[in-house]
Order: structure tokens, then sequence, then C-alpha cells
């Protein structure tokens, strides 16, 4: 099975939020996918906070390269097993380093947290890019930042208190160009609409 070209381990989507469906998924995290492919370069170190499936860490991999490092935290424990099985399924592991963390506030997780570490915003990682995608907790680390990356995606989600108005004034205010915004994920657009789901790339001015 392949989510965006990415090889996932069989299984079902599952969110509360949006409806879900079995097989390939071509426009997964599209949004995302597009930011990383415009602007991650080789070399570059990355930060993702919000694992999820392990999609955009793996992307984000192979852009890096063996020069570069993706830096992924997850707050709930079933999404990191998915994302290192992913990370391994397609050959990054020795790239990609995952961790079992909440960032800032815990808003909205998938599924049961475990018992993660707690990782305060400005305690994150300098990086080169910065991936957002963290069901509500994006302002708060937005606002909370130590570092200046010089590119941040940001999925925003209106339905958990990160509307997209809130979030591009935020990076603005951050000294950030939004250069796109795109929806979430094209394959359920409608959704997305819906619940504002979508993903602004601030850069740096």
């Amino acid at each position: 099975m392949q989510y965006n070209g990415v090889a996932v381990k069989a299984g079902r989507l599952f969110d509360t939020s949006l409806p879900w469906r079995e097989g390939h998924r071509p426009q997964f995290e599209s949004g995302l996918i597009s930011a990383i492919s415009r602007h991650v370069s080789s070399g570059d170190d990355v930060v993702i906070v919000g694992g999820g499936w392990g999609v955009t860490a793996v992307a984000a991999a192979k852009q890096v390269g063996d020069s570069g490092s993706v830096t992924v935290f997850e707050g709930a424990k079933r999404e990191v097993k998915r994302v290192k099985e992913t990370v391994a399924l397609n050959s990054v592991s020795d790239i990609v380093e995952v961790h079992h963390a909440i960032v800032g506030p815990e808003i909205h997780l998938k599924s049961a947290a475990g018992d993660p570490a707690r990782v305060p915003p400005d305690q994150l990682p300098r990086c080169d890019v910065l991936e957002l995608d963290c069901e509500g907790s994006e302002i708060d680390i937005l606002k909370n930042l130590s570092s200046r990356p010089e590119y941040v995606f940001v999925e925003t989600h209106g339905i958990y208190e990160a509307p997209t108005d809130e979030v591009r004034k935020v990076l603005e205010e951050l000294d950030y160009e939004i250069t796109h915004c795109e929806i979430g994920a094209e394959d359920y657009r409608t959704d997305c609409e819906e619940y504002d789901i979508y993903v602004l790339t601030g850069q740096r001015i």
C-alpha cells in the first residue's frame, strides 16, 4: 500500500474528524508533500512535529539524503509505531530519528498518548525546515519558538483551535512571508474545506 508514493504498512487510516478508506492514497498529505518537494534540499535538517503515518518524514528524508537529518516528535503511542514502521519500510531509518513526545500543549491526539515526554517549543532542535501537523498545537508552538527556520510548513486545523487566518497572522508577525496556501489533502478536499485544514508555507524574510 502506498500513500503519496510512500510505502506504508497495510491498515486503515482512522481519524475522528475525517472519513477513512483503505488502499492507495496518491494525494495523502498533498499540501505538506508539495511543500517538502519545493523547499527541502540535500543536507537540510528538518524537524517534524506530528508524525502521523510517517509519510512526510520519509518524503523529507529522501530530499535531505545522507548529509541531512529528519527529527520527528509524535505524541501518540500508536502513531510513533506507525512512523517507525513506515521509516523502516522505506529504508530511511539512518536519516530519521523518532521521539515519543508531545511538543507544546496537548490539544488533540489521534490515539492514546501512552507515556510521552514533554518538550517545550523553545527546546526544539534548530533546523532549516520546521513542519507542524500537530492537531491544534501549532499556534502555541509558533509563538514559543526560540529559533527561526528558513521555512515553516504548517497544517492548520480550524477544528482544533488553529484556524488558517490565525496561523497566517502569527507567521507574519514572526517575519515569515506566506508563499503558498494549499488544501491539506486533495483527496479529502471537501472535508478539509469544511474543517479548515490547509497547509501554509512560510519563508523567513
